[in-house]
Order: structure tokens, then sequence, then C-alpha cells
């Protein structure tokens, strides 16, 4: 829209408009100071700002650090990333050293490398998070030096109060899970990606998160630990959880977790209505699946079973698919087998500038082909 259209709107859509749909970089670089006086006033009369700094320019970076103090109550969403910007984390915490200076601060997004900033200068922001009332966090962060100073700070931030949406990628491995237990935490809506968390560690995120809604997580595979044991089942009782309806799992190629350890969870969620398994082998048996599908879940309503062309080799992609062609998958329009080829990608990063290319696993790779079961089309075999 022209700024000769916009100027012909009243004042209160112009303030709607900017408060919902106009981040504040823009706003700022296009209007303020510009020597258009109603602009600047409906600026200032804004009560709710959003700022992303996502692949800003730096020279538009270092224009709004200098007029942000001004805006500084008004602002409800805050992103800050390394993406493309090196150092823009580092120069913003230099700026706002603590999140809590953001008294109405409701969303962050912050994506990190520590290998390029003062440690101690992400913690101290990210320890000041308890200090405001924020309810919905992203964090992704590329960690090389500081991994068990960071785990303390996640389990830190599972007990935040306000906080009902968290998303974690990250790449470290020293996670300890056990830690987050006895923490009472009001999160529903948790992604985590990267991140070890091994099967049995569900068992104390649900005890901490037993409010959780939706849960997309990243099962890790076999370890070193692991090698010449099977994976145990947990010891304790595993917690009801009432209110989750949606589940995504992703299990590593090399996972041990059998069809027996995953429906001891799946039978502790009385109200899932959505259930995508991203499955290794143990996990593709369709009468099995029929089996348990039959008698539990009674809520489902929507189930996919996702696997790629190299996890069925063994198998046969042809022999799998016809597994799930019996009548009972045919009857359950929104149950269904998929499996997918992917071009295969050589990059394995995530440092400064790499954050966009960081896939979580082979599944969001590129993909080539798809092939879904039972069959609802003339031809199955699909070139995407």
């Amino acid at each position: 829209m022209s700024l000769s259209k916009l100027e012909s709107l009243p004042n209160e859509i112009l303030i709607d408009i900017m408060e919902k749909y106009i981040n504040g970089v823009d706003l700022l670089r296009a209007f303020s100071f510009q020597l258009n006086q109603r602009f600047d006033l409906l600026i200032t009369r804004c009560q709710r700002l959003r700022f992303d700094f996502i692949q800003c320019h730096k020279d538009d970076f270092r224009f709004c650090m200098g007029l942000l103090p001004a805006y500084i109550d008004k602002i409800e969403e805050l992103s800050i990333s390394e993406q493309d910007t090196p150092g823009q984390v580092y120069a913003f915490l230099s700026f706002f050293p603590s999140f809590a200076l953001f008294k109405h601060l409701r969303r962050l997004y912050f994506h990190f490398n520590d290998e390029n900033l003062d440690w101690n200068s992400v913690e101290n922001a990210l320890y000041s998070l308890p200090e405001t009332t924020i309810d919905t966090l992203s964090i992704k962060g590329s960690i090389k030096e500081n991994r068990y100073i960071l785990g303390n700070i996640i389990a830190h931030i599972f007990g935040l109060k306000s906080l009902k949406r968290f998303s974690l990628l990250s790449d470290f491995d020293r996670m300890y899970w056990n830690n987050i237990a006895k923490i009472s935490s009001n999160i529903e809506h948790l992604t985590i990606s990267g991140i070890n968390c091994k099967f049995q560690d569900l068992q104390y995120i649900f005890q901490c998160a037993s409010r959780l809604k939706y849960l997309d997580i990243e099962i890790a595979g076999r370890g070193v630990s692991f090698l010449n044991e099977k994976e145990k089942r947990p010891k304790k009782n595993i917690v009801v959880m009432l209110t989750l309806r949606t589940l995504v799992l992703y299990f590593a190629d090399n996972s041990l977790v059998t069809m027996d350890m995953l429906t001891e969870y799946l039978n502790s969620m009385p109200i899932l209505k959505y259930l995508e398994i991203k499955a290794h082998s143990e996990l593709l048996d369709a009468n099995a699946w029929k089996m348990f599908l039959e008698i539990s879940l009674p809520s489902l309503t929507h189930f996919t079973l996702r696997t790629t062309s190299s996890r069925v080799e063994e198998i046969g992609l042809h022999n799998m698919l016809s597994s799930f062609q019996s009548s009972y998958w045919v009857s359950k329009q929104n149950f269904n087998l998929m499996i997918t080829e992917h071009e295969r990608w050589n990059y394995v990063g995530f440092g400064i500038g790499e954050t966009k290319y960081h896939f979580r696993h082979e599944f969001d790779w590129p993909m080539i082909r798809c092939w879904t079961a039972p069959n609802r089309t003339i031809n199955n075999d699909l070139l995407i």
C-alpha cells in the first residue's frame, strides 16, 4: 500500500494496522522522524509493537537501536537472530542486557551461536526471563562450549509460570531431563529437536508439563552407552496426559524402542486426536497398529505413520505398502502410511549464517517421491 493510500485511512485503522501487521523495524525506517507529524504521533499512540530483526540490514538495526528505548514499553514481540547477521545478538544485548527491560514482552524468538558472543551476556539475558510475562519462546542455539550451563537454563525456563509455548532447537547432547521432573510447568505447546532426549526421558517431561496439549519431539537413537544393551522401560509410573491432543514423535533409524514400549505411553493419552510417528522399522507393523488402534485411543481422528524409502529397504517398499491395504486401513479415512524419498544433503551444521539450513532430520530434506497407503489414488507412485 502506498503512503498516499495510508494517509487516507482514519487514525484508528492506521493504528490497528501498525500494531498487528507492520514490523516495527519497517515502521521506524519508513515513518519515524520523516517530517510527517501525523505518523510520528500515531506511532507513539500504538500500544503494542513487534520488532523482527531476523536478517535485518546492519544499518537498519543500528537505526532502530537508537530509537528503541522510546518504544520499549510497547514491545510485545521480539525476534533476534544470528541468521545472516553475525554479531546481532551480541550488539542487541550490549544495548539491552536484560529482557526484563521489556515490560510487556509476550513473544521472544532468540537464535544465537555461542562461539560468536559473550556467553555471560546470553546467560544473564535468559535468566532474566522470569521477570517477564512471556508466553511464547523460541530458542535456536548452536552450543559448543556451554552445554551444561544451557541445560540448567532450559530447566529454569520450564518453570516460567507465564510460558505456554516453547520451541527448542539446538545441537547438544547433555540434557539431564530428570532435572525438570520436580518442576511444575504451565507449557501447553512444546517442540524439542536436536537435543539428546531418550525415550525414557518422556516420563520426566510428562511429570513436569502435565498440561501439554501439543508435543513434537525428536527421540534420540542408540548412543554409545546403548551399543550393547536394550533400551530400558521407565521405572516410574507414566503420567496420564489428560490434555494432550497432538503428538508428533520422531525416532532415529537406529532406535531400540519397540511397539510395546511406545503403546505403553500412548495408552496414557486418553483424548489424543492427532498422532504422527516418524518411524524406524520396528514400528512399521501394520497388524500391530491395527490391533492397538482397535482397542485404544478412542478420540484419535488422524494418524500418520511416516518413514523413508531407505528405512524400508529390507522389508521392501511395495511389501510395506501392501501391508496397509487391508479393509481396516481403507475404512479409516485419515489413517495413513507415508513413505518418502529425499534428496540427500551432505551439509551438516548449525553455525553463524547457517541456522536457516539446519534440518532437524532426514524427513526435512527436499522430497523426491512419496508413496501412501492405503491406496486412495489411481496411481500411488507419485513423483513430487
